[in-house]
C-alpha cells in the first residue's frame, strides 16, 4: 500500500485565555493520495479484457492544473501519480470559546485616600480581592491567507477580531476590616474586545484515506482594557479518515469529498494582564470605594491568571464542495467548550 501525505491541513490560530480566547482557523485537506493502477483480481490476468479499475475521480477545479513554483518540489510528487491541493488559500473563520479561568491574583495599586489639610495618603495595599469562580466566554472572527510551501508542510497568516467577557466571583476586603458585607460573592464582569494577529504551520502526513496533521501556531492579541499585547501558544494533532462523496450526474452534481477527524488542542497560556482601573466596569458597591481613592485616574490593576486545562478534546469534520471551496467545523469539549465554524477558497 502506497504512503499518502494527508488530506486536510489545519491552521488552528492561537488561543488568548480570559481575554485572549482559542482560536481555530483551517485549511484545506491535501489530498495526496497516489492514484496507482489497481486492478481487478478476480479476472484472468492473461485476459486482454481484464482492463484496470479506473482510479478515483476528482473534485472539479475551476483553475485547471497547477503550475506555479509552490508547492516546492510539488512537479516531481505529481509526476509520481500524488494529486495535490491548489497551492494558495483563503479562509474565514468563527469560533465560540467557553472555558475556566483560574485567577491567581488580582492588585491595585497607585491609589490614594485624600485628607483634608495633609494631601493624599497612599493606600495601595488597602484592598485584598478574593477570587472564586471564573468563567470566560469569548466570539472571534479571523481571516486568514495560508500556502503549502512543501507537500507536506502549510504555512499561514492570521488577522482576527475578538469580543468577549469573563465573569469571577470576588470578594472586596479591606486590610485590618474584613470583608465589607455588601462586597461578598459578588460578579466581576470584564469586558474585552481586541485585534489579533499572527501565524503558523501545519505538518500534515497520510497513508491513503487516512490522515493526521500537527499544527503549531503563535499569536498577540491588543485589547482595550490592557496594556501590551497578549501573547499564546497552541499545538494542535489529529487524526482522520476522508471519504470519497459519490456525484449525481442526474442533478450534475460533481464528485467531492469529505472528512472526519478527531484531536486534541493544547494551549500555552499564563498571563499577567496590567491596566488603568478607569477602564474597569466594575460592581457598583466596589466601583464607589474605588473611586473614592482614585479621583485622580492613575489607579492601576494587575491580574494574574491562567487556565484551569490546557487540554481539550476536538471533533471536527470538513466537506468539499469542490477543489476549490470547502466548509469546516469542529466542536471541542471536556475542559474548555468551543465551536468553530468556516470556509476557504483554494486557487
Amino acid at each position: 500500500m502506497k504512503k499518502v501525505y494527508c488530506r486536510e491541513a489545519f491552521t488552528l490560530c492561537g488561543v488568548l485565555l480570559c481575554m485572549a480566547p482559542a482560536l481555530t482557523v483551517q485549511a484545506a485537506i491535501p489530498n495526496m493520495q497516489k492514484e496507482a493502477p489497481s486492478y481487478d483480481y478476480h479476472s484472468d490476468p492473461l485476459d486482454p479484457s481484464a482492463a484496470p479499475i479506473p482510479p478515483k475521480e476528482k473534485s472539479p477545479d475551476l483553475f485547471g492544473e497547477t503550475t506555479g513554483p509552490l508547492p516546492f518540489f510539488g512537479k516531481e510528487a505529481r509526476e509520481r501519480g500524488y494529486d495535490l491541493p491548489d497551492p494558495y488559500g483563503i479562509g474565514y473563520t468563527h469560533m465560540d470559546i467557553h472555558q475556566n479561568i483560574k485567577v491567581k491574583s488580582i492588585n491595585f495599586s497607585n491609589l490614594k485616600f485624600p485628607v483634608p489639610g495633609i494631601g493624599s495618603i497612599p493606600v495601595d495595599n488597602m484592598f485584598n480581592i478574593l477570587v472564586g469562580h471564573t468563567r470566560e466566554k469569548s466570539k472571534t472572527d479571523t481571516a486568514r491567507l495560508d500556502t503549502w510551501l512543501f507537500p507536506f508542510m502549510n504555512v499561514y497568516g492570521i488577522v482576527g477580531h475578538t469580543r468577549g467577557r469573563s465573569v469571577s466571583n470576588i470578594s472586596a476586603c479591606i486590610t485590618g476590616m474584613g470583608c465589607l458585607p455588601g462586597l461578598k460573592d459578588i460578579d466581576f464582569t470584564l469586558k474585552f474586545k481586541g485585534t489579533t494577529w499572527g501565524g503558523g504551520t501545519t505538518l500534515a502526513y497520510g497513508y491513503h484515506d487516512w490522515f493526521g496533521t500537527m499544527d503549531f501556531n503563535y499569536t498577540e492579541t491588543h485589547f482595550d482594557v490592557l496594556d501590551g499585547n497578549i501573547s499564546a501558544f497552541t499545538f494542535t494533532p489529529r487524526v482522520g479518515y476522508r471519504f470519497t462523496v459519490p456525484g449525481v450526474e442526474r442533478f450534475s452534481i460533481p464528485v467531492t469529498h469529505a472528512s472526519l477527524w478527531v484531536g486534541t488542542m493544547y494551549q500555552d497560556v499564563d498571563q499577567d494582564f496590567k491596566g488603568n482601573i478607569s477602564d474597569l466596569h466594575m460592581p457598583a458597591g466596589l466601583s464607589t470605594l474605588v473611586n473614592m481613592v482614585n479621583r485622580d485616574d492613575q489607579g492601576r490593576f494587575r491580574v494574574k491568571q491562567h487556565l484551569k486545562s490546557p487540554w481539550n478534546i476536538l471533533v471536527g469534520g470538513q466537506y468539499e464542495l469542490t477543489r476549490n471551496f470547502n466548509i469546516t467545523s469542529e466542536v471541542g469539549f471536556s475542559n474548555r467548550n468551543s465551536f468553530m465554524v468556516g470556509g476557504e477558497f483554494r486557487f
